[in-house]
Order: C-alpha cells, then sequence, then structure tokens
C-alpha cells in the first residue's frame, strides 16, 4: 500500500507584496508557485500508483475562491481520478467552507470530510482495508477538542488513518488543540496532521506529524517543501519526503563582511536548483559607511544587480548580536531566558494577522532582526512593569 499524505498546499496564495519588486522572469513562477508545487504532486501520485490522497486541510489559501484555481484543481483531480486514485479532502482554517462558496462540483472520487468527525473505508490495491478518519472546521477558530470525538480504531481495519489539522495546545486554543497523548490513544497507524508548515515528526512508531507546505509562502517558511509518500513496510506506514517547491526561501547571516565586494563574493556562492529567495543577515558591528548603505537600501540594490537569474535576495538585514535580558530581582534569570526562548519559537505573528495584510508589511516580524525587536520590546515591558510595581 502506498498514499500521499500533503498539508496546507494554500492554492492561489498571493505572495503579497514581491510583485514590485521582482524582475519580469521571476513574476509569473511566483505566481503559479503553489499551483506549480500542487500538479508535480499529482503527476507523482500517477507515477507512484499510489492508492490514495489525503489533503488535511488548507487546500486553498482562503474560503473563497477564483474560478481559474477551482478549475486547476479539478483538472487535476480528474487526472487522479482517470487514474483510478481516490482523494479524502477536509477542510481547516484558511479554506473554512470552501466548497459552499460557489464551489464547481468535485469530481467523484473526491471524498470530502464534513464539519462531524466521520469515518470513510476503501479496500486497496493488495486488498487491504483501510479506515480514513477526518473532519473539516466548524468555525475558522476551531476551539474544541475534536480530538475527542475521533473513535478507537476499528480492528476489522488493515490500517486505520487519522486525518487532523490542528496544534498541539491547550484546551480554548484556536486550532483544534490536542496532545500527542490524545492522538496515541487512539491507537490507529498513522496520523497525518495539517496546520503546521514545518515539516516535522511528533512520534514515530506509529507516526505522527506534519508533512509542512508544498511550498513555502514566505521568508519565514525557509527549506525544501513538500509531501510525504507513506508505503507499507512490514506492517508499519512509513513517510518518505518528496520536494515539490519550484521557490525555496533561505536565510543566512555573514558574520565580518568587509565591504560590499565581500558582500557580493560571498553571496554569489548561494545557488539552487530551483528559484531560491535569500534573506541576508549582517552584524552592526561591520564599517558604519557599508551599514550606512545597507541601511539605505543602495547595498541591496547592487547585489541584487549581480546575483544569478535564479537567485533573489529578499531582505538585506543589519542584526545586533542578542544579548540575554538581565533580570536584577526575584525571577530566575535562567528561567527568564528559557521561557523567552520558547515563547518566541512558538509565536506565529501570521497567526494574528488577516490575509490581506501585505507581504511587505506583515513579514519583517517574522525575519531575524523583527524577532530581535521583538525580545528587546518584550524584555523592556517586564522591566517597565516591575519597576512600576516596587513604585
Amino acid at each position: 500500500m502506498k498514499f500521499i499524505h500533503a498539508g496546507d498546499v494554500h492554492l492561489g496564495n498571493p505572495f503579497s507584496g514581491l510583485e514590485g519588486q521582482l524582475p519580469e522572469a521571476l513574476k509569473q513562477m511566483v505566481h503559479e508557485a503553489t499551483i506549480t508545487a500542487f500538479i508535480r504532486l499529482i503527476d507523482g501520485a500517477i507515477t507512484e500508483s499510489v492508492d490514495f490522497v489525503l489533503f488535511p486541510g488548507d487546500l486553498y489559501n482562503a474560503a473563497e475562491n477564483s474560478a481559474h484555481i477551482q478549475s486547476i484543481v479539478n483538472q487535476q483531480f480528474n487526472r487522479l481520478l482517470a487514474a483510478k486514485i481516490p482523494v479524502y479532502l477536509s477542510f481547516g482554517n484558511h479554506d473554512f467552507e470552501a466548497d459552499r462558496r460557489q464551489h464547481l462540483p468535485w469530481p467523484a472520487n473526491v471524498i470530502v470530510f464534513s464539519q462531524q468527525v466521520e469515518t470513510k473505508s476503501l479496500t486497496v490495491q493488495s486488498g487491504q482495508h483501510v479506515a480514513i478518519t477526518g473532519f473539516s472546521y466548524q468555525t475558522q477558530r476551531q476551539t474544541t477538542r475534536i480530538i475527542d470525538d475521533f473513535p478507537q480504531k476499528n480492528h476489522p481495519f488493515d490500517y486505520q488513518i487519522g486525518m487532523y489539522h490542528g496544534s498541539v495546545g491547550a484546551d480554548g486554543l484556536p486550532y483544534a488543540p490536542f496532545s500527542v497523548g490524545d492522538l496515541l490513544s487512539k491507537n490507529y497507524d498513522y496520523w497525518a496532521l495539517g496546520h503546521i508548515h514545518k515539516r516535522q515528526t511528533l512520534n514515530q512508531r506509529p507516526f505522527v506529524g506534519y508533512s509542512g507546505n508544498l511550498q513555502g509562502l514566505n521568508l519565514t517558511e525557509t527549506g525544501s517543501k513538500g509531501y510525504y509518500l507513506v508505503s507499507d513496510e512490514s506492517g508499519r506506514l512509513v513517510p518518505t519526503f518528496v520536494d515539490v517547491a519550484p521557490v525555496v526561501w533561505h536565510e543566512v547571516t555573514f558574520n565580518d563582511v568587509v565591504d560590499e565586494l565581500d558582500l557580493i563574493q560571498r553571496a554569489q556562492k548561494l545557488c539552487d536548483d530551483e528559484v531560491g529567495f535569500w534573506t541576508i543577515n549582517i552584524s552592526q558591528k561591520s564599517h558604519p559607511e557599508f551599514t550606512s548603505r545597507i541601511a539605505s537600501g543602495l547595498a541591496l540594490e547592487g547585489l541584487r544587480a549581480n546575483m544569478a537569474p535564479n537567485v533573489w535576495i529578499v531582505r538585506l538585514n543589519l542584526i545586533d548580536d542578542y544579548e540575554s535580558a538581565q533580570i536584577s530581582d526575584t525571577i530566575d534569570q535562567q528561567f527568564w531566558e528559557e521561557s523567552l526562548v520558547q515563547l518566541m519559537s512558538s509565536f506565529e505573528v501570521n497567526d494574528y494577522l488577516p490575509n490581506q495584510v501585505p507581504f511587505f508589511v506583515r513579514d519583517y516580524f517574522t525575519t531575524s532582526a523583527g524577532k530581535q525587536l521583538l525580545r528587546q520590546r518584550m524584555t523592556e515591558l517586564i522591566s517597565e512593569r516591575r519597576r512600576s510595581h516596587e513604585n
């Protein structure tokens, strides 16, 4: 048995804010990046003759979608129909109720999960019986513990797979909160998770994890992106990552940069098989004249003019070496530092901004420089609050 687990495709994501910067040669590729990644997934499903494909939420970037995007989805799902490959689809927080908003009819091979937990079943080419349990979001902020509605594994099935769009967290959080223990208690053979855009494994046996998104959507979503091709290996369902993103985001820090020539020579060593979008961080300790040209944008302009056609420098940031906050009162210093690191690693500014906020506004606080500023401001606020309390 083989199947594909692909979370967070986000078809139609506009990469807002980049259009004015990009050279013409890259604009069309960026505009179609999520579509290209999606078509590569369909190609892979057909080539591998998979038994089915799972989309655990956020196939679309929004609930309202153009006729063009819907037509592409139907064309590609009809390709799977011709190959006798069923599609199991649920909606998440981005595409909540997308099928209820003047959506084209789904091809016959597409099984859409309702807003209540339900189980679908099929018999695959090997003759094995498989159950797939999932749900679609009831609201854009799914604060209830939907995991409680998932049944225990039904033992007449050879495999039971859970599709779940959500995140680990306490009751009341906005994205169908759950714990890994909640999932494991159901005794399923595989959990295909969606919502988190970074590929990560929460448990190995049985596998519980996020495939990440198919295409990085902004400069924080760095590295290879794609889907999991899952195979039956001696009774275990084991995922293998398949890279399909046509545009790859990167972030790199250059230390001790002497001048612009040094910067250009280092940057010219950056390369990609696909189109590469790079954020470059440079220490404030560089020469004042050089840092002034970086701050004014002149260094970025000159850098872009000297790069390969498939390498685009999105940002050139000046950064300070972050100095740990010093709390000189009853707060334990180590506890404070660990708590601050934990908070900043889990904070997702995009979760608090509507989709309409343009790229150039929303992306700053997702860069290293932006996160550094947030850390510094949080430290200042803590100190101010404590001084006020003491007074």
